[in-house]
């Protein structure tokens, strides 16, 4: 009967571990999902600001190269 004790012990704190395990689980789930969800937002305004920095960039080579081509012309 002592052994069964044990065995019936160890079912029950088997079965509280697993339900521990299934708790924490749940908890790293829902920390990366609201830190995903904190960083996407601030990526993506990112991206949209690299985007148009890059354009930007792109426009002041353009204005760039016309002023030196008006001032070979002039000299």
């Amino acid at each position: 009967m002592v052994g069964q004790l044990d065995k019936d012990d160890l079912s029950t704190k088997l079965g509280q571990l697993a339900r521990k395990i299934e708790d924490v689980k749940v908890e790293v789930h829902d920390a990366l999902m609201k830190k995903y969800a904190e960083f996407y937002p601030l990526f993506d305004a990112t991206v949209q600001l690299q985007s148009r920095v890059t354009d930007l960039r792109s426009e002041i080579d353009s204005t760039l190269a016309v002023i030196e081509k008006q001032v070979h012309i002039v000299f």
